[in-house]
């Protein structure tokens, strides 16, 4: 059991944002993440959305949305996150989910105050992320 507020994903209602979420947790991504607010957001989703190779930069290429977990709201959020293609519908849940459960568990983005929540994926057919 979590000691932290969990926020669930349903594979069997967001199956691509849940398949994202639950790939990059199998990958090694943390499943605690750290709330950081509107501050580091965009500076957060525009490191994941490009990568270095032999000193030069690309941008990871519109297919439908990206999505990224850790989420760009997060601390460990950014460059290292795992980028995924997921349709625009689920990627927009997704925000309004987050959103939704920031507030009704008074998570803010203070240090030392209630920052960390856990993120599951549910119903997902691998199985819980290890």
């Amino acid at each position: 059991m979590s000691t932290y507020p969990v926020l669930e994903f349903d594979y069997k209602k967001y199956p691509e944002l849940a398949d994202n979420i639950w790939n990059a947790q199998m990958a090694g991504h943390p499943k605690v993440l750290t709330y950081c607010g509107p501050l580091l957001k965009k500076a957060n989703r525009k490191e994941a959305m490009h990568f270095t190779v032999d000193s030069l930069r690309y941008e990871i290429p519109h297919i439908l949305t990206r999505d990224e977990h850790p989420f760009a709201c997060t601390l460990e959020g950014g460059p290292s996150a795992w980028v995924g293609h997921i349709a625009k519908t689920q990627n927009d849940a997704q925000g309004a989910l987050i959103k939704n459960f920031i507030t009704k568990n008074g998570i803010v983005p203070v240090p030392g105050a209630r920052c960390k929540f856990e993120v599951r994926v549910v119903n997902h057919p691998g199985g819980p992320a290890k």
